[in-house]
C-alpha cells in the first residue's frame, strides 16, 4: 500500500526519506522521517517524547537529545519556529505535536509503522474490510495496545469524566526575555481565576501551585501532592500586539492526555483567550457552569493593551514584595517592590478609568479604611463580579459598622462568584467563629484548606475551639518549615504558642514563646527583659518587665492587645478591661486573617486570652456593644 501523505505544501515518501514542495525534494535520515511519521500518525495530538523514542528507537538506548535534533531538523526543512510554532510545536515536559492536518495521497490516510516495544503494528484500513475482519484487526490491536500500555492514552477522553479537580501549574514564559516572567505569571493567576469559577470544580489556589514553577517533579507527583486528579499546563507567548496560549489537560493517575489546544488573540481580548481555554477545560471534564461563571466572568469591556500591561506588572511587584516582606532582613526591598506595584496600578487606572482591577488591589493597599472602601466600591461599580472587592467591602461593613447581616452577604456573594476562592472561604469561616457558628465554620476552614493545601488554614480553627495539642504540632511543623525565615509567620506562630502553652498553664514555655514572637518582630531589648524578670520573678516577673518595656517604648508600641494580655495574666482584670477597647479595630487587621494572628474586637468571644475575663460584667457589656448576632 502507498503510504504518502501530505503535511501542508510538502508531500512526504517515507519509502523514500523525502519530502517534495514546488519543485524542491528534499532526503531526509531514516529516523528522522520516522520521528515525522510517528507525528503523523496522530496529528493534532500530543504525542510523549518517551513513545516517540520507543517507536523509533525500539532496541536502542538514546537520550532526548537525539529526538531534539531529530525535532530541529524537521524544523528546518518546514522552516518552522519553536517559539511561534506553524508546523511542530513543543509540548512542555510532556513531548511534541504535529500542528497541520495530515492528508491521505491517492485516496489512502497515512499508515504509519508504529513500534511498540519492538514490536511492529500497521495501521491499515481499507473500505473493501469485511465487519469480521474489521473485528479480529480491532480484537488483535485492543490486545496489543493494552499489553503495550497505550490503550491508557487512547481512551485519554474518558479519563475527563473522573476528573473532579484540578491544578493550574504555572504557565511557561516561550519568549527570550527573563523580564516578561510577569507576563506569564499573570496569565497563570487571571486562566486559575477564571477555571475557579466552574461549579462542581476543586481548583487549586495559585499561592499553592506557584512552587512548581520549574519544578522537576511529575505530574503524577505533584497531583498527588495536591489532591487533584487534573493537571493543566503550558505556555504563553506574546508577539508584537498577539497572544498565543498553549495548553494541555492531564488525567494526572494515568499521564493521559484528555486535550490539548493553542489560542491566538489580540492582546486586546486576553480575557477572552482566557474565557476560551476555560470554557474548552470545562467542557471536557464535562463540568457545569456556575450561573455567575465563565459566561459572566467578565463586564463587556475591551481592556486597554497599556492598562493591562501596568497591571500586570504591578500584580508581580506585589507578588516580590510578599514573597520578600516573608524573609528576614529583607523588608524594606518589599517596600520598594509594594510601592512600585501601587505606581503601576494607578498608572493603568490612568491608561483605562473603567478597568477593574487595578481597583481591587488599591482597596487591599493598608493605607485608611476610607481609602480601602472608595477602591472596593470603585472596583465593583466596573465589575459586580470581582468577588474579592466584596470580601473588602464585608471586612468593612463588619469592623466599622458591625454590620454582621450585610458583611455575611457580600462574603456569600464572593463565594457564589468563585466557589474555588480559598480565600473566600476562609474569610467566611472566620465571620463564622466570631458569631459562633463554629460548626458550620468549621466545614469552611476546611473547604480553604483542601483549597489552598500549601498554606495553614487551620491554625485559627484550632485556637479558636482550643485544641491546643493539635495548634502546638501545627505551629511547630509551621515554625520547623519557615526556611526563609518570614518574620511574619515566625512571630505569628510563636505568639500562638505562647497563648496555648499559657493556658495550659506551662508558664515557662508561654514567656519564651512571647520572647521569640518579639525578637521575630525586632523588640529585642523587650524580649531580654522578660527573660531577666522571668529569671528573678517567674511568670509574674515576666509580665511585670513586659508592661514596663512596653511604656518605654518610643514611637508607643503598636499591639495594644499585648498590654491587655499581660493585665490579664496577672489577675488585674480592670487594667484589663479598660484596654480591650483601645485594641484597633482596622480594616488591616481584621481582613479576614486568622483569629490567632491579632486580637481584636470582632473576635472577642471566641479569643482564649480574655477566657479569664468572660465572667466580668463589664466585658459582657462590650461584647454586647459589639452587636454579636444572638
Amino acid at each position: 500500500m502507498d503510504n504518502k501523505f501530505k503535511v501542508g505544501g510538502w508531500s512526504i515518501d517515507p519509502g523514500l526519506n523525502s519530502m517534495s514542495s514546488n519543485g524542491t525534494t528534499v532526503r531526509l535520515e531514516p529516523k528522522v522521517m520516522q520521528v515525522l511519521v510517528c507525528l503523523a500518525s496522530q496529528p493534532g495530538e500530543p504525542i510523549a517524547k518517551e513513545t516517540i523514542l520507543k517507536t523509533v528507537w525500539p532496541d536502542t538506548f538514546v537520550t532526548e537529545d537525539v529526538l531534539t535534533r531529530s525535532i530541529s531538523e524537521l524544523r528546518r526543512v518546514f522552516e518552522d519556529d519553536a517559539r511561534e510554532p506553524r508546523v511542530i510545536q513543543t509540548i512542555p515536559k510532556r513531548g511534541y505535536r504535529l500542528m497541520t492536518p495530515v492528508l491521505p495521497v491517492n485516496g489512502h490516510a497515512p499508515a504509519p509503522d508504529v513500534t511498540l516495544g519492538g514490536t511492529r503494528w500497521r495501521k491499515r484500513w481499507s473500505f473493501g474490510a469485511t465487519v469480521l475482519g474489521l473485528v479480529i484487526v480491532f480484537g488483535v490491536g485492543l490486545l496489543v495496545l493494552s499489553r503495550q500500555g497505550w490503550w491508557q492514552r487512547l481512551r485519554g477522553a474518558t479519563s475527563s469524566q473522573q476528573i473532579q479537580s484540578l491544578a493550574v501549574l504555572p504557565l511557561q514564559n516561550l519568549s527570550d526575555d527573563p523580564s516578561q516572567e510577569y507576563f506569564s505569571d499573570g496569565m497563570t493567576e487571571e486562566l486559575i481565576t477564571e477555571l475557579s469559577r466552574i461549579s462542581g470544580m476543586k481548583v487549586i489556589s495559585r499561592t499553592s501551585v506557584m512552587r512548581y514553577k520549574n519544578t522537576d517533579k511529575s505530574l503524577p507527583e505533584i497531583a498527588r501532592e495536591l489532591g487533584v486528579d487534573g493537571i493543566v499546563e503550558g505556555s504563553v507567548l506574546r508577539s508584537g500586539g498577539r497572544v498565543r496560549i498553549t495548553a494541555q489537560l492531564i488525567y494526572a493517575r494515568t499521564d493521559a492526555n484528555v486535550w490539548a489546544e493553542t489560542y491566538d488573540r489580540d492582546s486586546q481580548d486576553v480575557f477572552g483567550l482566557q474565557e476560551a481555554v476555560a470554557s474548552a477545560i470545562a467542557n471536557k471534564v464535562k463540568a457545569s457552569m456556575s450561573p455567575n461563571g465563565l459566561s459572566q466572568s467578565r463586564v463587556a469591556h475591551t481592556v486597554n493593551f497599556k492598562a493591562h500591561e501596568a497591571y500586570l506588572k504591578g500584580f508581580h511587584e506585589d507578588d516580590t514584595s510578599g514573597t520578600l516582606y516573608n524573609r528576614q532582613g529583607l523588608q524594606a526591598e518589599a517596600e520598594e517592590h509594594h510601592h512600585r506595584a501601587l505606581e503601576y496600578y494607578k498608572e493603568a487606572i490612568e491608561e483605562d478609568p473603567e478597568f477593574g482591577l487595578p481597583y481591587l488591589y488599591l482597596a487591599a493597599d493598608p493605607t485608611s479604611i476610607e481609602d480601602n472602601e472608595a477602591a472596593a466600591r470603585k472596583a465593583l461599580s466596573i465589575d459586580e463580579t470581582l468577588g474579592e472587592a466584596h470580601l473588602y467591602v464585608g471586612a468593612i461593613e463588619l469592623v466599622r459598622d458591625r454590620n454582621w447581616q450585610g458583611a455575611e452577604k457580600e462574603i456569600l456573594r464572593a463565594i457564589e462568584l468563585n466557589p474555588n476562592n480559598a480565600k473566600a472561604h476562609h474569610a467566611y469561616a472566620y465571620f463564622l467563629d466570631a458569631a459562633g457558628r463554629l460548626d458550620e465554620g468549621m466545614k469552611e476552614w476546611e473547604r480553604a484548606q483542601e483549597l489552598d493545601p500549601a498554606n495553614d488554614h487551620l491554625a485559627g480553627a484550632y485556637y479558636s475551639r482550643r485544641q491546643y495539642d493539635r495548634l502546638i504540632e501545627l505551629e511547630r511543623g509551621q515554625l520547623a518549615r519557615n526556611t526563609n525565615g518570614s518574620a511574619y509567620i515566625s512571630a505569628v506562630a510563636h505568639k500562638t504558642l505562647s497563648v496555648a502553652y499559657a493556658r495550659l498553664g506551662r508558664h515557662k514555655e508561654a514567656i519564651e514563646e512571647g520572647r521569640q514572637a518579639m525578637i521575630a518582630y525586632g523588640y529585642t531589648a523587650l524580649a531580654e527583659s522578660m527573660r531577666r524578670g522571668y529569671a528573678r520573678g517567674g511568670y509574674e516577673g515576666a509580665l511585670r518587665e513586659e508592661l514596663k518595656g512596653i511604656q518605654r517604648q518610643k514611637p508607643e508600641y503598636p499591639f495594644q492587645w499585648v498590654t491587655a494580655w499581660a493585665y490579664t495574666e496577672l489577675g488585674e482584670y480592670d487594667a484589663a478591661i479598660n484596654w480591650l477597647p483601645r485594641m484597633k479595630p482596622d480594616f488591616e487587621v481584621v481582613a479576614w486573617q486568622d483569629a490567632n494572628v491579632f486580637p481584636n474586637l470582632v473576635t472577642l468571644r471566641i479569643e482564649p486570652m480574655w477566657d479569664p475575663l468572660r465572667s466580668d460584667p463589664r466585658f459582657e457589656e462590650l461584647v454586647r456593644r459589639m452587636g454579636f448576632p444572638q
